[in-house]
């Protein structure tokens, strides 16, 4: 099944704006080659509940691009 999902943070920093999250296989990897891109962590990977892992980074412009592995969501 494919869809989409959409999550509330409301511990987030509004001055961060929408996130949108790139669904991965691996959270840590997908991180470890935007780092290697030259961005920074802006949330390291973190189990958010149920097997969902999640990260953030922040790109060299200022953009913050998310990762999510979702083992229960089957990219479609």
């Amino acid at each position: 099944m494919a869809g989409y999902e959409l999550g509330l943070l409301p511990d987030a920093d509004p001055a961060d704006g929408a996130l949108t999250y790139w669904g991965v296989e691996d959270v840590s990897a997908a991180v470890g080659a935007a780092l290697g891109a030259g961005c920074s962590v802006h949330v390291p990977a973190t189990e958010v509940g149920e097997g969902i892992v999640t990260a953030t980074v922040r790109r060299p412009d200022g953009t913050i691009v998310g990762f999510i592995h979702n083992p229960h969501f089957a990219p479609g």
